[in-house]
């Protein structure tokens, strides 16, 4: 009786610690709050062939405008999975004179998405949190890439 009693115990912890921590929280008070809502709200959500999913933060003192900009940072993320590109950008110098060789290398390396239409997107997670008296929103949209 008390092995089972045991066993029971352990299965309710394990129950209890699978559970989303995002759905607990209503205030993030300190980093580590943050990096386990973050991972708890991302990781659930994860693209495959059929469906890309982005997940998007933000935080402001106006609520309307986390929301705004945590759904733009979605969209970007899926934008940016679908059509983008990368420019590159080398320059180089070299320099001589009585005291030697100066050599300058710069790079710039930047991610450009350019028009995509994100049409038929859905919104299938949002929440917004306080967070040092601020706004914290994350929202998950899907793109289907069926259509």
């Amino acid at each position: 009786m008390k092995s089972i009693l045991i066993i029971f115990f352990g299965l309710i912890l394990v129950g209890c610690s699978q559970s989303n921590y995002a759905n607990k929280k209503t205030v993030i008070s300190n980093m580590s709050d943050f990096l386990k809502v973050n991972e708890s709200v991302c990781s659930q959500y994860k693209s495959s062939e059929t469906k890309l999913y982005g997940c998007g933060s933000a935080i402001s003192s106006d609520f309307n405008l986390s929301i705004s900009k945590a759904l733009l940072d979605a969209k970007v993320f899926v934008a940016d999975s679908l059509s983008n590109s990368i420019v590159k950008n080398e320059t180089s110098s070299i320099n001589e004179d009585s005291k030697g060789i100066t050599r300058k290398y710069d790079s710039n390396e930047k991610s450009q998405i350019f028009e995509t239409s994100l049409t038929n997107y859905k919104v299938v997670y949002q929440k917004t949190f306080q967070q040092s008296g601020r706004f914290r929103t994350y929202i998950v949209v899907e793109y289907s890439l069926d259509t």
